[in-house]
């Protein structure tokens, strides 16, 4: 089924869902899709991942991977782009494993159950970023 993207109004949050069995390419169609959605918004975005109703092969989980963290625009390893993944099931801890390996990126990726729990972390951590730069300034 592949992956649906949206952009909330304040174009700090987007949001993928991700259904059914998702291959590689759903993944490049999604980072692609990422960087068209993004393209001339500034700043830090959180894109967060849904998968509660996805799942993927292990070498399409790999091969994600390995595409995610080349850094592309759009991609995980987007400078501007903080992952925030949704869901519980095996899928999900076993692709945020692989994000934490050296040879992905190293990253840390906040895993939550629910897209509200994700959503409220997600402005958190803007309203926080918004505060230190009030701050800063």
């Amino acid at each position: 089924m592949g992956f649906s993207l949206e952009l909330l109004p304040d174009k700090s949050i987007l949001i993928a869902t991700g259904k059914g069995l998702l291959t590689v390419q759903d993944f490049a169609d999604m980072f692609e899709e990422s960087a068209r959605l993004l393209e001339g918004v500034e700043g830090t975005i959180y894109r967060i991942s849904d998968f509660r109703e996805a799942s993927s092969s292990f070498m399409d989980l790999i091969r994600m991977s390995q595409l995610a963290s080349k850094g592309g625009v759009g991609t995980t390893t987007d400078p501007r782009i903080k992952a925030i993944l949704v869901g519980t099931n095996q899928w999900v801890s076993l692709a945020r494993t692989i994000f934490e390996q050296p040879q992905y990126s190293a990253m840390r990726l906040p895993t939550l159950e629910n897209l509200e729990d994700a959503l409220a972390y997600a402005r958190t951590q803007l309203s926080n970023q918004t505060n230190k730069a009030l701050a800063d300034s």
